[in-house]
């Protein structure tokens, strides 16, 4: 029951906008922690009815440093820990009137509300680490996420070839000749489509694995290699095809080439363990990437057209990185808050790129994640958060080589990492919950298979 609820969680997030919305991502902490609540009410009381990781100590570190960064982030919004550290604004602000007790950040709410989300993501990845143990479960994991993600890909294509103009109930204001599904930003769905397409592609290689274990030498080999490799694989190709389709047409350079760069890395990951190399998958693959290629010539009309155009990043975003990293050396070790980015930066901001009165720019994400990240949390709390990332993945890449079956799990983790890797230097898709959660889930999946099963 617990589990059914956790996929539900995870697989309705990109239903409401991608839950980028308050009232989203406010519902989705909400279930998320008292799905934690029971669990471990359920752990306490019926040890045996739920699952706990049974390699803590191999994430102790990580488990650590998370929790330290999160009372960080308490202490930015909270104003009795280190008064002699806030923010100066706040002591401007008493002199004009305003009566404040002052906080490091900027702005406490906003902060308070990351923190609950920043918390919803971890639990995500915790709940999924411990019942993808099971490889069942895990292997449940990755088939929902294809399916689901199929879903939202057919959806995305009926609305987007229709020329339907909308987004759920709402008619859609931006992007409208590119495809975006259920997200409001093209950037968004094609990351989400790069996370599906990853988990897809390693079914594909494991089906096809299973299928090439038939002799096929004779004509009765490959009769019954053929068969096998239909029946295993339609489903995965098909949906690889159907996402890889709605992903080009959202014309999402970025999102385009952090996806593939992500399907490198799982290639690459696959094939790095000599046990899970097969010859006839690469060849098959092989096949397959002139088919993918095929259907890239087809539809991509749209996206070669601003790379053309524009090339790989855009002017404004270029200019708003020197910013935030001027903004950043003002105060590098405290940060001005998580989530302030929006609130604070137009005090950085250079008349170049704040449009005019009657049309202003709002730069509401700095486009790099990084840059981002520790521009609200300060050089060492956002390098404890970047730290968290690196260990997860060095996690996943031991486990391609500790593991002796299943290695699609943490080859998976790796590219995943990897494709978000890439997006975030771009883009912000990962400050949106849909996919930071689907992220978490893949993690805390590939993570928990990650492991020996020897006792």
């Amino acid at each position: 029951m617990l589990f059914n609820c956790l996929l539900a969680i995870v697989l309705l997030s990109p239903l409401p906008f991608g839950s980028n919305t308050s009232l989203a991502w406010s519902l989705c902490s909400l279930l998320t922690a008292l799905l934690a609540i029971v669990w471990s009410a359920q752990l306490l009381f019926k040890k045996n009815s739920v699952p706990f990781f049974s390699h803590i100590n191999a994430i102790s570190d990580v488990i650590m440093v998370f929790f330290i960064m999160a009372c960080w982030i308490l202490i930015q919004a909270n104003s009795d820990f280190f008064p002699n550290l806030n923010h100066p604004l706040w002591q401007l602000a008493n002199k004009t009137g305003i009566s404040s007790p002052g906080f490091i950040s900027l702005t406490p709410d906003d902060t308070i509300t990351a923190l609950m989300r920043l918390l919803s993501y971890g639990l995500i990845f915790w709940l999924s680490l411990c019942y993808s143990q099971d490889v069942n479960k895990a292997r449940r994991i990755f088939y929902s996420l294809m399916i689901m993600g199929g879903i939202y890909a057919v959806y995305a294509l009926v609305i987007h070839l229709g020329d339907f103009k909308m987004i759920l109930w709402m008619e859609k204001k931006y992007y409208l000749n590119d495809l975006s599904g259920t997200f409001i930003n093209r950037n968004h769905f094609a990351t989400f489509a790069g996370l599906i397409l990853v988990c897809t592609l390693a079914l594909a290689h494991e089906a096809i694995g299973v299928s090439s274990r038939y002799n096929i030498g004779g004509n009765l080999g490959w009769q019954r290699f053929m068969e096998n490799l239909i029946i295993r694989t339609w489903l995965p190709l098909l949906v690889f095809t159907i996402v890889g389709t709605a992903l080009i047409l959202t014309h999402s350079r970025g999102g385009f080439f952090s996806s593939l760069s992500g399907l490198t890395v799982l290639l690459i990951a696959l094939n790095a363990n000599q046990r899970s190399r097969n010859l006839h998958i690469l060849w098959l693959f092989l096949a397959f990437v002139v088919l993918v290629g095929l259907v890239f010539y087809v539809s991509s009309e749209g996206l070669l057209a601003r790379l053309d155009a524009r090339g790989i990043t855009d002017l404004g975003r270029e200019k708003v990185y020197p910013l935030t990293w001027g903004a950043i050396l003002t105060n590098p070790w405290l940060g001005f808050g998580l989530g302030s980015f929006e609130e604070t930066f137009p005090l950085y901001k250079s008349l170049d790129i704040a449009g005019t009165t009657s049309h202003p720019w709002l730069w509401d994400y700095a486009h790099n994640t990084y840059l981002e990240v520790i521009f609200e949390l300060g050089f060492p709390a956002g390098c404890a958060l970047f730290y968290c990332f690196f260990r997860l993945a060095w996690i996943c890449f031991k486990g391609l080589f500790i593991r002796k079956r299943d290695w699609i799990y943490p080859a998976v983790g790796l590219s995943a990492t990897a494709l978000i890797a890439a997006h975030a230097c771009v883009d912000f898709s990962m400050q949106i919950p849909a996919i930071t959660y689907t992220y978490m889930l893949l993690m805390g999946t590939a993570c928990g298979q990650s492991f020996s099963t020897k006792k």
